[in-house]
């Protein structure tokens, strides 16, 4: 009987524990029933902690899935929006890119303003001039270390003595001389008009500079005459009274020069530098000529530092790596074709480079390259550039007036040199130079104009 009873009561807590509630059994007579049935209704609250506890577990176990979930979406939008930013940064610098390509192959003009209410034209050039083109960049073709500057690239040259202060005084007097001219032609007694124009405006280096009698924007002593022969060529409103400190060679009558000029050069410029300054003030819508006259490009045949120092004969020799006669010319015909752009209806006159020497006066030499023969072939290209091009570009060649032959120094071109009285250096003219210089340059202009002048 005990062990059936002990049966009957494990099926029904086998059953109570299947249908997870709580049964209450009744039963009499056996104490062992009673035991068991305690024991039962002991289990079951523990067996509902055990739910309880798995529930919250589950409960748990749900959140942090639902987090994860979360998280995971924000992370695929995070790096949704940085494959967006990624290629929108990629899109623009393709297009920079783009453009700064295509700004070799238009020609257009653009007119902005600077803070001084200045207009500053921007211009862009055709794709006839290409760095690719040149298959020399040393004057020797054996060199390949010598450093020229990119002649398409403007380049100022802030910091360089007194450069910046010589920059200054040209855009001065760029902005100043036009109406500075129209008041002193306006206060004679017979009245201008007041649409008065420049007839000749020099740019260049050193040597165009040379006619104001400075060197940076700094008077030099030895140059001051070259001021009285500008005067008596390029100034129609000076008088004797101002020149009186002249030579009689330099005087000019009453009413000054025939024609009225205006010189803006720097010394030691190179091509890339006109460039700058042409960009930067120093041409001006204001300033208004018949004629530009330009002449660079001589310091362009030598890199920007010297390789080595030497001494020799008590002197210091600067030797230098030569740049090549493409690399001159392209500057040269860079420096043209902006002036062209900013002035069309002006006359633009290419001076063709004056001669110079390295070796003691002498021009050429047997057997061997120098740069006067450089400075022939830039000019030969020069010549044809201006032939080809329409009709308000002239060739102008000078180096006649500087050279002379001595039959002893060599046959044919051996025997050319540069006079001490006309280039004491050998680059720069004197004061006579200068002044046979200026009467070739009027009779240019006066061909040029149709105007009748009247000779000093």
């Amino acid at each position: 009987k005990t062990i059936n009873s002990c049966k009957s009561i494990m099926s029904i807590e086998l059953r109570s524990f299947r249908g997870g509630t709580t049964t209450t059994t009744t039963t009499t007579t056996t104490t062992t029933t009673t035991t068991t049935t305690t024991t039962t209704t002991t289990r079951q609250p523990s067996l509902g902690r055990q739910t309880k506890k798995i529930r919250l577990v589950r409960s748990s176990s749900s959140t942090s899935s639902s987090s994860s979930s979360s998280s995971s979406s924000w992370s695929w939008k995070t790096r949704g929006w940085s494959f967006i930013l990624l290629f929108l940064l990629s899109f623009i610098i393709i297009i920079k890119f783009y453009t700064l390509l295509t700004t070799r192959q238009t020609t257009t003009t653009t007119t902005t303003t600077t803070n001084d209410s200045r207009p500053i034209l921007i211009t862009k050039w055709g794709d006839d001039l290409n760095l690719d083109d040149i298959e020399h960049w040393c004057l020797d073709p054996n060199i390949t270390t010598c450093q020229c500057a990119n002649p398409l690239m403007p380049m100022h040259r802030h910091g360089h003595k007194t450069w910046t202060r010589a920059y200054l005084d040209n855009v001065h007097f760029a902005h100043m001389f036009q109406q500075f001219l129209v008041k002193a032609k306006t206060s004679k007694a017979n009245k201008f008009s007041s649409g008065i124009v420049l007839d000749v405006v020099f740019l260049g280096d050193s040597i165009t500079e040379g006619w104001r009698g400075t060197s940076f924007g700094q008077p030099i002593p030895e140059k001051q005459e070259n001021v009285d022969i500008f005067h008596a060529y390029f100034n129609s409103s000076r008088s004797n009274s101002s020149n009186s400190s002249s030579s009689s060679s330099s005087s000019v009558r009453i009413g000054g020069g025939q024609l009225d000029g205006l010189a803006l050069g720097i010394a030691g410029d190179k091509s890339p530098n006109l460039l700058w300054r042409l960009q930067n003030g120093e041409l001006p819508e204001m300033l208004t000529a018949k004629v530009f006259w330009v002449l660079i490009g001589t310091n362009d045949f030598l890199k920007p530092v010297a390789v080595a120092v030497a001494e020799e004969g008590g002197q210091n020799v600067v030797a230098v790596d030569q740049c090549s006669e493409e690399v001159v010319f392209m500057g040269i015909r860079r420096v043209v074709e902006e002036i062209m752009i900013r002035k069309p209806k002006s006359m633009i006159v290419v001076n063709g480079l004056l001669p110079r020497s390295d070796i003691g006066g002498r021009l050429y030499k047997e057997g061997e390259k120098t740069v006067m023969d450089a400075i022939d072939i830039v000019n030969h290209r020069l010549k044809d550039y201006c032939n080809g091009q329409s009709n308000n570009l002239e060739y102008f060649q000078a180096s006649d007036i500087f050279i002379d032959t001595n039959a002893s120094l060599g046959e044919e071109k051996y025997g050319k040199y540069i006079p001490t009285d006309r280039m004491n250096d050998f680059i720069h003219p004197t004061p006579l130079g200068y002044k046979l210089w200026a009467e070739k340059i009027r009779e240019k202009v006066k061909s040029l104009t149709d105007e009748t002048l009247a000779v000093l």
